[in-house]
């Protein structure tokens, strides 16, 4: 058979999710799904597909220019059978957005997407897995065993298998700091590195010589925003947790400069530290009259929240009874009462989706607008499925946690539109989506942070089973909880050696991928599809003005664009190294030796 998913590229219009008629009597309808499309979308659908646009409107029925190519690629689904679909928690968030119109929307592409057990969409989605299966083995003789061995090794002690300690380079000569019981640790959190708060948070309550300063850029409402709320939750944290002053150890700064980007990589340099200005909290060397303050006082990158966290665990002996305290440290951060309420609502979720006993949790990562380092996090579809099958067919069940791969993109216009990455799934998983913006009892339960890792660590404790995604700060938390997770990241994704310092330290068991275990240059599905659409766009233009056309040649861009796509899968050792990693709570160093004795 041919490439399906490359005869089907990326549908090109506004795609409005509608009433597919499941209520009526199956004698209205056809017995089988049907997928009914006009001339453009048999060729233009691919592994995403737009299902509005905000705010929403009807497709036009224009029959010249682009307006017409809208028109002709417009497409509805047929269900089946009511009875044929899956059922559903009620406890499940599509999209974040407070909104009751635009949750109906994501609500209602949901449904249009996933609910259809039988139809043309799971076949498609059927016949994609099989050719990434293809390519898993391909790869595998492109990458032999031995590679595969290698990888897992980088930044491990080969003789003990233990990661190797971690720091970033400005920070190396100042390592003895770490090692003196009476030194203060100065650390800075950007406003803008959201990721980075949560295991920060973690740090601050496990080692009390750690002080941040945490600054935003002046005129930059978003970092402000974010900086602002970092303050008051490491201080509500510390606060509970029995810090008897939790302000003398958090620095809240406005920066006065033209990069806070910049000004990290040389916080140590008095002409950079001229441009901080105090707001609140206690004393800083980044702010005045601190500023001159003795070179001793060095501030590290927020990454050392990481070594220090290693160290704990690296040098206790009673790592259960550890990672014990950092639960009860949890605990100590919820509001009265809601730990029993969340305690409810897991035994319910698990009831409601149909969790089975040791299932493995697979986090799905999407995000709104990424930028280029936030887009080599974001989860693929087709390795999300190719996990699940590989698990599935060693005995090992599946559910799926966190987004949904459908959210908020922009298109070549800059029009925003509502977009399913995945409409084509080969079939429908348990999924407990969007957690934090789920509403229970007409109530937003999960809001607060805390709150989310309360959820979490109660889900895989009732659950049993270990959490696999791509690696990301709101995984670390369950870590330190002592919950098994894996996590996957590509050979040169950001800093790897970071985590490496975790390896059996902490639970937190790193698979380093061939390949890449997100996009590079932010070349997602949507990238693509606004190619595809620019592209259209240009010829309907150029056919509508008098004259001969020289043909348009391909687009190298989005042929990089395809390729990258078709090989974004693991390689069959990868999945069975993963396996050996599920089922023995281990570092990929140690599967690798027991699976492959080398």
């Amino acid at each position: 058979m041919t490439n399906i998913i490359d005869a089907h590229q990326t549908s090109v219009g506004t795609i409005t999710p509608r009433n597919t008629g499941s209520d009526q009597p199956a004698t209205s309808r056809r017995s089988s799904t049907v997928l009914f499309s006009r001339s453009l979308s048999s060729v233009m659908n691919c592994h995403r597909e737009d299902v509005g646009t905000f705010p929403h409107t009807a497709s036009s029925d224009a029959v010249v220019g682009w307006r017409c190519i809208r028109a002709m690629s417009e497409c509805e689904e047929i269900a089946n059978s009511p009875t044929g679909r899956d059922h559903r928690a009620r406890f499940f968030a599509v999209g974040n957005d407070p909104d009751p119109a635009v949750r109906r929307q994501f609500e209602a592409a949901y449904e249009h997407h996933s609910y259809c057990g039988g139809s043309v969409r799971r076949e498609i989605g059927q016949e994609h897995l099989r050719q990434v299966e293809i390519a898993s083995r391909r790869l595998a003789q492109q990458h032999p065993r031995a590679e595969i061995i290698v990888n897992q090794q980088f930044h491990i002690d080969p003789e003990t298998g233990q990661g190797l300690p971690y720091l970033h380079e400005r920070d190396r000569a100042w390592a003895a700091v770490l090692k003196a019981p009476d030194a203060t640790v100065h650390t800075f959190l950007p406003g803008y590195a959201t990721g980075d708060r949560y295991s920060l948070i973690m740090a601050m309550m496990l080692e009390p010589r750690l002080h941040v300063s945490i600054a935003y850029t002046a005129g930059n409402a978003a970092e402000e925003k974010h900086a602002r709320e970092a303050c008051d939750v490491l201080l509500e944290a510390l606060g509970r947790n029995g810090t008897a002053d939790p302000a003398r150890r958090v620095t809240l700064l406005e920066y006065r400069g033209e990069s806070l980007k910049r000004a990290r990589e040389s916080l140590d340099d008095g002409a950079t530290r001229e441009r901080f200005i105090h707001l609140q909290g206690s004393p800083s060397p980044l702010s005045a009259p601190y500023a001159s303050a003795p070179r001793n006082d060095h501030v590290f990158h927020i990454s050392v929240t990481t070594e220090l966290i290693a160290r704990q665990f690296r040098e206790c002996a009673d790592k259960a009874g550890l990672h014990a305290t950092v639960r009860d440290k949890l605990e100590a951060l919820l509001e009265p009462g809601d730990r029993a309420l969340i305690d409810r609502l897991v035994d319910q979720v698990i009831a409601e989706q149909r969790i089975p006993p040791g299932a493995v949790g697979l986090w799905v990562a999407d995000r709104e607008f990424p930028n280029s380092r936030e887009a080599e996090a974001v989860s693929r579809p087709a390795m999300v499925e190719q996990i699940a099958a590989h698990l599935k067919s060693r005995g090992l069940p599946i559910y799926c946690i966190a987004d949904t791969f459908i959210n908020r993109t922009r298109d070549h216009l800059g029009t925003d539109r509502l977009t399913d990455r995945h409409p084509y799934r080969p079939e429908l998983h348990p999924h407990i989506g969007r957690f934090w913006a789920a509403e229970w009892e007409g109530a937003r339960v999960l809001a607060p942070r805390q709150n989310q890792w309360y959820f979490m660590h109660r889900l895989l404790s009732s659950i049993g089973g270990p959490l696999v995604g791509i690696r990301s700060g709101a995984l670390e938390p369950l870590a330190l909880m002592g919950h098994s997770v894996i996590y996957l990241e590509h050979k040169d994704m950001f800093t790897p050696e970071r985590h490496a310092s975790w390896q059996q330290s902490l639970p937190y068991h790193r698979l380093i991928t061939t390949r890449t275990t997100g996009y590079r240059e932010k070349q997602t599905e949507i990238a693509r599809n606004n190619l595809i659409r620019a592209s259209l766009s240009n010829m309907i233009d150029r056919q509508m003005q008098p004259g001969p056309h020289a043909p348009l040649g391909n687009d190298p861009r989005l042929e990089r664009i395809e390729d990258d796509h078709s090989q974004g899968v693991l390689s069959t050792d990868e999945l069975d190294l993963l396996v050996e990693m599920v089922t023995r709570s281990t570092t990929a160093e140690q599967a690798s030796r027991t699976l492959w004795p080398h």
